[in-house]
């Protein structure tokens, strides 16, 4: 879908928000800015099964167009003093992001802001690449989508151009410059049932919890234009569900790292949802995550009815597809209606 000359806009991000989020060790107003740019280099190469956000690139955004998104983002942010940062690829890709820009980044940010978090792919994490945010008055958090601890769902589901030594190289990386890590996990992927993911995204924090300073697990959210659209579109892919969540959130719980999710779109059709929308789960799942108590979300989980929820994901497992159940049906009643 082609975008319109407002939504593609070269000097304006693509969106800036607040919201709250604990990358101070406590739940505090945090903005959130997304810049416009000429999008990811692994898109431009290949592109992950889930990833939407090349609808949002323009293919023309200059080192000047840049300093115009970052001037419009010290407008926006006010008093507040933390700053997460993404693109639609890596801030920290010199060709998507350019070095110029960066610097400025820093220097328009310096005195504003107090700590700051930006997203990469583990080939940009290097200590040359990192050395301007080394000594500028600002704590800096990297976050790295890993996305699965496991190079075989890495590398033939996700489609992920990575692997999981390149991520311990860059959580190396990240420490010898004593700055923060955070690790992004998806959480049902196209092909694996949600039980398999609840096994993979175990496993994962287990394997990462001594090299990251937290974990984020990120449910599916079907984001336009994917593969994993498609699929969703004709019944044959269904997000992860709430009760999955909170269990990863309980069972998950270590004295190593900080595990924490905020599901994007839960309780809609493109995100994480139950049959019944449950919107006192939703608030739990992200207030657990945010304060790092988890009793009233363990009394809940335990003491709710979880109707079917066991008995959807063991069958669900012996698929070939994680078949959306509503979606399938109209499908079929579209079907017969065209006969």
């Amino acid at each position: 879908m082609p975008l319109t000359a407002k939504q593609n806009n070269p000097n304006e991000p693509v969106s800036m928000w607040t919201e709250k989020d604990r990358l101070r060790g406590y739940s505090e107003p945090t903005a959130v800015v997304i810049f416009r740019t000429t999008g990811c280099s692994w898109y431009n190469f290949s592109s992950c099964s889930m990833c939407g956000y090349f609808n949002d690139i323009s293919p023309n955004v200059s080192i000047e167009n840049l300093k115009k998104q970052i001037d419009s983002l010290t407008s926006f942010i006010g008093d507040i003093k933390v700053l997460k940062v993404f693109t639609s690829g890596s801030f920290l890709d010199p060709k998507e992001f350019p070095i110029e820009a960066r610097d400025y980044f820093i220097q328009q940010l310096q005195g504003k802001v107090e700590k700051v978090l930006v997203e990469s792919r583990t080939e940009y994490i290097t200590l040359g690449n990192l050395s301007s945010f080394s000594n500028n008055g600002i704590d800096t958090r990297v976050a790295i989508g890993l996305e699965t601890a496991n190079d075989d769902i890495m590398k033939n589901i996700i489609n992920k151009g990575s692997t999981f030594k390149k991520y311990v190289n860059a959580a190396k990386v990240v420490s010898q410059l004593s700055m923060e890590l955070r690790t992004y996990l998806i959480f049902k992927p196209l092909f694996l049932s949600e039980k398999k993911s609840i096994n993979d995204v175990l496993e994962s924090i287990k394997l990462v919890s001594t090299l990251t300073d937290d974990v984020s697990i990120n449910p599916m959210n079907i984001q336009r234009n994917t593969l994993v659209e498609k699929y969703w579109k004709k019944g044959l892919y269904r997000p992860p569900r709430l009760w999955s969540i909170a269990r990863l959130l309980l069972e998950s719980q270590n004295d190593e790292c900080e595990v924490i999710s905020y599901p994007t779109g839960g309780n809609s059709m493109r995100g994480a949802h139950n049959d019944v929308p449950d919107k006192k789960l939703l608030e739990l799942i992200y207030s657990s995550s945010l304060s790092q108590d988890f009793r009233e979300l363990q009394d809940y989980y335990n003491n709710t009815d979880r109707g079917n929820y066991d008995i959807q994901i063991e069958l669900e497992d012996r698929m070939p597809v994680q078949h959306e159940a509503t979606s399938m049906k109209n499908r079929l009643i579209s079907s017969v209606q065209t006969v």
